[in-house]
């Protein structure tokens, strides 16, 4: 017997719930955070992984399972979400999904305490994250969707844009060791500034094909 289709709500809920987990776990974590300098912790000028190091960050295990947790939830909201495309582009959706779900996970599986790992596993992830916001606008664009405002668009060419410049930047990061702990910081610092930016956009557009399958018509 075939199992019937997820609907849109259930859908939303997974979406919204999956964000919730990850925006929570990290705002705890930040809040108790007391870098290697005693400093605390801000988004300006501090990476998002800093907040997973278990060596110096004191609830670094909540920020890696919020991550982990969060993370697999939004993969599979992807995948529920990629049956509502069509052609070309839910093939491609697809293999960005898995490769973005898969390797945000493992973020949280290995946190900059094992850097190699986390850097190859953050790495897919900032290559691929924004081409499921760029896939998902492209289908829009494609025709006509009932079930999905235009709008949506602004969300998704917002999410590439960021990561794009995130991308840009952050190749011209040469840190003289890259294993060293960070001593000293300029107030604002531009690298982890957009790092932030990158996935608060791709979590916005996450929020809003969430909100767009709640408001929608019954499936």
């Amino acid at each position: 017997m075939r199992a019937s289709p997820a609907s849109a709500r259930t859908i939303g809920f997974l979406g919204l719930g999956s964000i919730a987990v990850i925006l929570s776990g990290t705002a705890v974590t930040s809040l108790a955070y007391s870098g290697w300098t005693r400093e605390s912790y801000s988004p300006l000028n501090h990476f998002v992984s800093e907040l997973g190091e278990a060596g110096t960050s004191r609830l670094a295990l909540v920020f890696n399972f919020g991550i982990l947790l969060g993370r697999i939830g939004l993969g599979v909201f992807l995948m529920l979400l990629s049956r509502r495309l069509t052609g070309h582009y839910r093939s491609a959706f697809v293999v960005a999904g898995v490769l973005a779900g898969i390797s945000g996970s493992l973020v949280g599986v290995f946190p900059m305490d094992l850097p190699t790992l986390h850097r190859a596993a953050s790495g897919v992830f900032f290559m691929t994250g924004w081409m499921v916001a760029a896939i998902f606008s492209l289908w829009l664009l494609a025709a006509p969707r009932p079930s999905f405002s235009l709008f949506l668009i602004v969300p998704g060419g917002l999410a590439v844009g960021v990561f794009a410049l995130f991308l840009a930047v952050h190749s011209t990061y040469r840190p003289v060791d890259a294993n060293a702990h960070i001593g000293v910081r300029e107030a604002i610092w531009s690298v982890p500034l957009l790092e932030w930016a990158a996935l608060l956009s791709l979590l916005l557009w996450f929020g809003c094909v969430a909100t767009a399958l709640l408001t929608s018509r019954p499936d």
